[in-house]
């Protein structure tokens, strides 16, 4: 999923129009997911298991 298809996917579970804050919303769980998603690709490329200090869920 793309940046774009995330956040047309998020407006269309909004009625109305989009105020600045839902965007920051969007953009903030957005980041938060790739930042989720690199940390655990990471992990994986070094052949590092999850401890619980390094665990991301």
């Amino acid at each position: 999923m793309t940046e774009k298809e995330f956040l047309d996917y998020c407006q269309g579970q909004l009625s109305g129009p989009l105020k600045q804050e839902d965007i920051i919303t969007m953009l903030t769980a957005w980041g938060t997911i790739n930042y989720s998603a690199g940390y655990k690709k990471a992990l994986e490329d070094h052949d590092i298991e999850p401890t619980k200090d390094n665990k991301k869920e």
